[in-house]
């Protein structure tokens, strides 16, 4: 009694943390299509994992044509130096980095003048960089104009949807445009003309800015935020980026650009808690699967182990009826115990336990001993499996973890591959990568199917019809293999010419490890 207690509190847990991780889910997808800005989400390496969908209106690319693309491609090569600077600064310091300008180069081959907040975060133990990028481009015309002629900013200035504004050396407003004035702070812009700028400005702020922009002799590129008084009492998040210049009289100006910035901090915020919160709830999914497949894998190792014994050592005994029942629950739990094997597997992975114990293997025997396992299945299935192999192929590997991937690999073209058709295993090697591959004349991949297949749960669905294949399966061995080969630092590839046209899987693993 107390156990199933315990059991329905477990689930009724799992089932709240279910329905906030929905919740949360929802939440983050209206704040990131409500923003104006890309929220972009790259690795150590530059290649990126996110991007949110501003970036086609801002750089004309739909998300999934730059995921696991690099970013740096897409950033001006002149201005690449000082991007790979700023990812490097963030990853020493772990602090917010800020590049107040730069440029990016849009579909159509235009260019983008854009801005960028960037932070180094550790995702489910993952290393990331989080950067959100505005577009500059109005801003930066904007700018270049006021150098041209004070008489053409002052009339571009006022169709500006940022604040746009000149001081002198006491910091007293001399010029700031009438529109975004009135939109953003309530003033009119008499109201202001002559005052001291710095009054607006929060108490406990204004040292700081006084501090790191205004006394400053030199030219500022740095983005600083603060908050500005409104007319109404109440305060707003102000972003502000600007230069000091001398005018025609020889005095020493400030120019500066401000936006508010306000929803974009609480968005920011809100995202944050939403991404601690998410991550405790994926922790404890990844606890509750570990310790439910725990728990489940003493019985049924049980139950299996009985009804192989039955199978093997006591058919004689029952009749048809009872034996092929018992059939049944040793298929069953057979297929139970590898699906629990995954789900921990799967856990070992995401919490960063799934370790590996390298030693000198020969690939050879390992491929052929696979395939002996698998031989029966594929002579019911009426497939041939061909191997082209030497006789000896050494290299470090786990021995236990790359068996798991030949066996899902082997599994999945069996399974996707029609009656009489073939098998073929292959090894090879160059300067830098040792592989073997497994090609079969199955059903194929489109291109659709082949982005999606090493996701967890990524099981294809396939429509083809007439075709005599198997299709049950979890969708997590391919997400684990691939897993298993990057942990030995190598490469999971899958090559398609689409449907029923066959696949190929190639592992490249390094010489040495």
């Amino acid at each position: 009694m107390k156990d199933n207690i315990e059991e329905i509190n477990v689930q009724r847990k799992a089932e709240r943390n279910k329905k906030q991780l929905t919740e949360s889910e929802e939440k983050y997808r209206n704040l990131i299509n409500n923003l104006t800005e890309i929220i972009l989400e790259i690795d150590l390496k530059g290649t990126v994992t996110y991007v949110s969908p501003q970036c086609y209106e801002i750089m004309g690319y739909h998300p999934t044509e730059l995921i696991g693309k690099n970013a740096l491609k897409y950033i001006h090569p002149k201005d690449v130096p000082i991007i790979a600077e700023s990812m490097k600064k963030a990853l020493q310091t772990q602090e917010l980095i800020s590049v107040p300008k730069y440029k990016l180069l849009h579909k159509n081959g235009d260019i983008i003048f854009c801005s960028a907040l960037g932070k180094y975060v550790i995702i489910n133990k993952t290393e990331r960089f989080i950067v959100t990028i505005r577009d500059i481009t109005a801003r930066t015309i904007i700018e270049q104009k006021l150098k041209e002629s004070e008489e053409i900013n002052r009339l571009i200035s006022e169709n500006a949807n940022d604040l746009i504004s000149i001081f002198n050396e006491d910091f007293e407003v001399e010029f700031i445009n009438k529109k975004p004035l009135l939109n953003i702070l309530g003033y009119r812009s008499d109201e202001l003309i002559g005052k001291n700028g710095l009054e607006l400005i929060h108490p406990d702020d204004r040292k700081r800015m006084n501090k790191d922009f205004f006394k400053s002799n030199k030219k500022s590129d740095n983005s600083i935020e603060a908050r500005v008084k409104h007319k109404l009492g109440h305060y707003i998040i102000i972003e502000t980026n600007g230069n000091q210049f001398i005018d025609k009289d020889g005095n020493n100006k400030f120019f500066i650009i401000s936006r508010d910035v306000t929803e974009r901090k609480k968005a920011e915020n809100v995202i944050l808690e939403d991404n601690r919160k998410l991550m405790e709830i994926s922790k404890i999914k990844s606890e509750l699967v570990m310790r439910a497949s725990h728990e489940l894998k003493t019985p049924l190792s049980s139950i299996y182990g009985a009804s192989q014994l039955l199978v093997k050592e006591f058919k004689d005994k029952f009749n048809p009826e009872m034996l092929k029942l018992i059939e049944i629950i040793h298929r069953g739990t057979q297929k139970l115990r590898h699906l629990i094997e995954n789900l921990l597997d799967v856990s070992r992975v995401e919490s960063g336990k799934l370790d590996l114990n390298l030693q000198d293997e020969n690939l050879v025997e390992i491929i052929n001993d696979c395939c002996d396992d698998l031989n029966q299945w594929a002579i019911r299935r009426n497939i041939k499996m061909k191997i082209e192999v030497p006789d000896e192929f050494i290299i470090k590997i786990d021995k236990t973890r790359i068996e798991q991937v030949i066996i899902n690999l082997l599994s999945n073209a069996i399974k996707y591959t029609p009656p009489k058709g073939n098998i073929y295993i292959s090894l090879n090697e160059n300067d830098q990568w040792k592989e073997f591959s497994i090609k079969d004349t199955g059903i194929g991949l489109t291109q659709k199917e082949l982005k999606s297949l090493f996701q967890k749960f990524g099981k294809i669905a396939t429509t083809s019809k007439g075709v005599e294949i198997e299709t049950e399966g979890s969708g997590l061995g391919l997400y684990i293999s691939k897993e298993i080969v990057e942990l030995h630092n190598g490469k999971l590839i899958v090559e398609s010419e689409g449907k029923n046209m066959g696949s190929t899987f190639t592992v490249k693993l390094p010489r040495s490890n």
